[in-house]
């Protein structure tokens, strides 16, 4: 929280924040911690991406960075429908949308409308919603 408490003693950067909604700044405050935090390799390259590789071992943060994009996609697009896939519906659960990095530890509680946990489905209050789907099946 701190390095956005820096950002907002900026004037200009804190004015455009006092106007924003309480959930945009809410978002705002979200992502700017996010960016401020990453490693380097868990920040989405620029250009416009439509496949991202994140070829890294054990503990390399690519759950986090996973979920911290596709959340921001998620929240930056209204009224969206995403698709998370994993080997099974454990890992769907477990890791995708319940573990250390996943969907619910990223995004803010504020930010989220509904959370089906046994279909997997994530409704954000902007309208966005996120599915759960295993290869398995």
């Amino acid at each position: 929280m701190n390095d956005i408490l820096e950002l907002l003693k900026d004037p200009e950067t804190r004015r455009k924040f006092e106007l924003m909604s309480p959930e945009d700044q809410v978002a705002f405050a979200w992502r700017a911690n996010w960016l401020t935090n990453a490693h380097d390799h868990q920040i989405l390259p620029p250009g416009d991406w439509s496949i991202w590789l994140m070829l890294a071992g054990r503990g390399a943060g690519k759950t986090r960075a996973a979920a911290e994009t596709l959340a921001w996609w998620a929240w930056s697009r209204p009224n969206t429908r995403w698709l998370v896939s994993a080997p099974t519906s454990g890992d769907i659960r477990g890791t995708c949308f319940e573990g250390d990095s996943g969907l619910l530890n990223v995004l803010p509680k504020e930010l989220i409308a509904d959370y089906n946990k046994s279909l997997s489905e994530l409704k954000l209050t902007n309208g966005s919603f996120i599915k759960g789907i295993p290869a398995s099946e």
